[in-house]
């Protein structure tokens, strides 16, 4: 008896401390607000704790989970249809100086409490590519190194314009960068493993084309692979084991915002620059620049007025500002920076958001800007269905475009057609319409309006020539040459492009959009 009690003693002292391990709370953001992201469909931002405030800005439930998880976005499979499309604006308050990896576990109790997110760890095998030595290379050691790449780009005798990149870093950092620096070579986020087995840094310098002009070059195009071989350096397929993430259940109805939510995280004050000094350009200046980093560093000059709002507000162009005459007429040069004192940990808080809101905020200081967001017509584009080519998509496929022809396909295995080719999964027409001005830049900077009538997703892939690359192009929608023949070179515009290969037709219109209209400002900024 005194045994069995024994037992159950054990038995009820392992118990309590399972529950208790098990009733552990998560670690989880002192509070978080959710909203459904109304940005362009330009890329996250944020991912930094700033004090005590960390924010995610326009994020698919992709980019949340592979920020919770810290995996790549090409190893997250399964989940819904719009985990890719469906984006999220999050904020959060957590205690300063918390670290990013429990930052990360925060996140994943977010997601898995707000958005009833479920995932399994997995590996997957993916096909990477080594950098290898062919034979005796011809590169030379370099006892400084660090350098990085210098790369410029110059057009070549048949038009088409080749990179030369000078560098001087070690193996290693060159394949960590070369793909970020040339992705459409590795294409779905590729890696690029360095098994050269060098040590130390070396001076080389690549001439090669650009993956979107091959085709253009024909035989005269040299390929990345090609020019490295020339320096004895090779890329070779390899397989290899990555984590990865599968997707289980996921909901786009996440759950409501705490109450108190605007008591207890108020939104914060318009961030500003610590330093920065604007004045009127000399009359004389020349040759405009507006160059804004997303470290936070402005540097601007001679630059027109309604140039720098386009910039500080997001607009598509400077036809979205109304306002007085002189905005085209006032120059004014800026030097700016997020923090006076330049240091590396800074950097990682400021993102691309933060720094057009700093300039923004230097100029309604300076200029005593009263401003208002107004809908007005505006040229854009509508979707006409015409003879429609585009295969009907599997509504269980995630809902994305991407660059580059499907992988595997026939078509992945050449150069394409046209410079700028991007493939589509699961689109509907009016998804295709609201991400156009990200696909094709410059022929349009607002979303189309989709009147095809078509329902459900599709499947296709758009090939065509970018607008700068097209002679006698017209700058952007409705300028007065609108209609004109665009190319007479061979190239492809986005309209011819999207009537021969989709079946659909652009239809130029107009219709309301929001623009900025200046209600009063100065004609001369205030002193420093």
């Amino acid at each position: 008896m005194k045994r069995l009690l024994a037992v159950l003693t054990v038995l009820a002292i392992s118990t309590d401390s399972l529950l208790g391990q098990a009733s552990a709370p998560r670690p989880a953001f002192d509070i978080a607000g959710i909203q459904v992201s109304t940005r362009p469909n330009t890329g996250m931002r944020g991912g930094v704790l700033r004090g005590t405030r960390y924010e995610l800005r326009n994020a698919t439930m992709v980019d949340l989970i592979r920020t919770a998880y810290n995996v790549q976005a090409e190893k997250i499979s399964g989940g819904p249809a719009w985990l890719e499309w469906n984006r999220f604006d999050i904020a959060a308050l957590a205690p300063e100086n918390t670290p990013p990896d429990r930052l990360r576990e925060m996140l994943k109790t977010l997601l898995a409490e707000r958005f009833k997110l479920a995932v399994r760890e997995d590996v997957a095998t993916t096909t990477a590519m080594a950098l290898k030595i062919k034979g005796a290379h011809k590169m030379k050691e370099s006892p400084g190194g660090g350098g990085g790449c210098q790369a410029q780009g110059a057009p070549e005798p048949n038009g088409v314009t080749a990179i030369t990149a000078t560098c001087n870093m070690t193996m290693a950092q060159f394949a960590d960068q070369l793909p970020r620096a040339q992705s459409l070579y590795f294409p779905n986020g590729q890696q690029l493993i360095d098994e050269t087995g060098l040590t130390g840094s070396f001076e080389f310098q690549v001439k090669f084309t650009p993956r979107q002009l091959l085709a253009q070059a024909g035989s005269d195009g040299v390929s990345l692979p090609a020019a490295l071989e020339k320096i004895g350096l090779i890329l070779e397929p390899k397989e290899m084991q990555v984590p990865a993430i599968v997707v289980d259940t996921a909901s786009a109805e996440f759950t409501p915002n705490p109450a108190d939510l605007a008591t207890r995280m108020p939104p914060p004050p318009p961030p500003q620059f610590e330093v920065a000094v604007l004045k009127p350009s000399p009359p004389d200046a020349q040759n405009p620049r507006a160059q804004l980093q997303q470290t936070g560093v402005a540097n601007i000059s001679a630059a027109p007025l309604n140039r720098i709002m386009q910039l500080a507000w997001t607009l598509p162009n400077e036809q979205y500002i109304v306002g007085p005459k002189s905005l085209e007429t006032i120059r004014i040069d800026i030097t700016a920076r997020a923090f006076a004192t330049p240091n590396p940990e800074n950097q990682a808080q400021v993102d691309e958001d933060l720094a057009r809101l700093m300039l923004r905020s230097l100029l309604i200081d300076r200029f005593e800007i009263k401003w208002h967001m107004e809908d007005r017509p505006m040229p854009a584009y509508t979707l006409v269905a015409e003879s429609p080519k585009m295969t009907k998509a599997d509504p269980k496929v995630r809902t994305r475009c991407f660059e580059g022809a499907p992988p595997g396909s026939a078509a992945a295995a050449k150069p394409p057609q046209y410079p700028r080719q991007v493939t589509c999964q699961n689109v509907s027409m009016a998804q295709f319409g609201q991400m156009l001005p990200n696909v094709a830049g410059g022929y349009t900077r607002v979303p189309a309006l989709d009147k095809t009538g078509l329902e459900g997703g599709y499947d296709f892939t758009l090939n065509f020539t970018p607008i700068e690359m097209l002679q006698g192009a017209r700058p952007e929608l409705g300028a007065a040459n609108s209609g004109q023949a665009l190319d007479p070179t061979g190239g492809l515009s986005l309209m011819d492009a999207v009537r021969r290969q989709l079946g659909v037709r652009l239809e130029e219109t107009k219709r309301p959009v929001p623009v900025l209209v200046i209600d009063s400002m100065r004609e001369t900024p205030k002193d420093n």
